[in-house]
């Protein structure tokens, strides 16, 4: 069992580790397959956009933590909104500025993709990220959204039951085009009916952690490997499969080398890590190779570059700003007194 003065620090090493994936993965095979490196780099990460499925497996796990210690919807609110936003919106600028003043090859950037970009809405839209990341985060707003609507009609007690749901939905979901029927795309979306098992699998892993585990809560594990297997592919079942053992292994005490202090600091500056590193690292890429730089020279420069900017916005951004909004929006508005 848990107790409030505990923290399941692994999760933050988790994160760092996700994020970190990801980054070799853009700098390396993404880049190559969008802009081509001036030769082929000693160094690849050819799995490391798998990362983004263990990122949901942590929403999983951290959002319905934080619902059951939420007392009201507006508390849940001001939460994701103060995590997410002020880092966001800074991302957004920083990332549009460099697009739109000093682009890459083919890369055009419009102000309208600008001001819906600030909305995290945009895929909803159908308008393009201001940078390509930003696709997950359609997913992680869609999951709280349909979280929160569990929250409010009083329905957390019954979860384990409704992730069965779910996940029948997911593959309904999957095998509906087979029979000449698809379901439009924002539904999909909002329904959160893809990625469906990483988000499950995260609270299941949540509930084992505090009560244990049961039959239940095994058997849906299993039903989670099993859609990624149906519904994704092999190589995407073996990468489950691995951060599963991660998290079983993590709750059983067993990844205590985690919590060591350069991979807990991977997993505060995580999100801002994420949101900044892909465009804004391709154009260190492509300047340092355009001046015959060896690729992997080029992407440990960009690697260290877009650390130290996360840093940074960690920092002086996404922590104080997610201090002030969250003091704003949790004060309690005082009626205007009359003259």
């Amino acid at each position: 069992m848990l107790t409030n003065s505990q923290r399941f620090e692994e999760l933050d090493s988790f994160r760092g580790l996700a994020a970190l994936a990801v980054v070799l993965y853009h700098f390396t095979l993404r880049y190559e397959h969008v802009y081509h490196h001036n030769e082929i780099p000693f160094f690849s990460l050819p799995y490391g956009d798998y990362g983004v499925q263990f990122f949901f497996m942590i929403s999983g796990f951290v959002i319905f933590m934080t619902l059951e210690k939420c007392t009201s919807s507006r508390d849940f609110l001001v939460s994701r909104f103060c995590r997410l936003f002020p880092a966001y919106w800074v991302a957004v600028l920083i990332t549009f500025s460099v697009g739109y003043f000093a682009p890459l090859p083919n890369q055009e950037l419009t102000m309208t993709q600008l001001l819906v970009n600030l909305s995290m809405l945009q895929a909803f839209f159908y308008i393009p990220s201001v940078d390509g990341v930003y696709w997950s985060l359609a997913f992680e707003l869609s999951f709280y959204f349909v979280m929160l609507m569990i929250f409010l009609s009083r329905q957390l007690h019954a979860m384990e039951y409704l992730i069965i749901v779910w996940l029948s939905a997911m593959l309904a979901n999957f095998l509906l085009p087979y029979t000449g029927f698809e379901i439009p795309w924002r539904l999909q979306l909002l329904g959160v009916l893809k990625y469906t098992n990483a988000f499950m699998a995260g609270i299941v892993f949540y509930q084992i952690y505090h009560h244990g585990f049961s039959v239940l809560r095994v058997a849906t594990l299993i039903a989670c490997l099993v859609l990624e297997l149906i519904c994704v592919s092999i190589t995407s079942f073996i990468f489950f499969t691995a951060f599963f053992a991660l998290f079983l292994l993590a709750i059983r005490g067993q990844l205590t080398l985690l919590k060591h202090p350069a991979l807990l600091y991977m997993g505060a500056i995580s999100y801002t890590l994420y949101l900044t590193h892909q465009m804004l690292g391709f154009k260190v890429i492509h300047l340092l190779e355009a001046q015959g730089m060896a690729p992997d020279l080029a992407i440990l420069i960009a690697v260290i570059c877009s650390i130290l900017l996360a840093s940074v916005l960690t920092r002086y951004v996404e922590r104080p700003g997610g201090r002030f909004f969250k003091k704003l929006l949790q004060s309690p508005i005082k009626p205007v007194a009359a003259r």
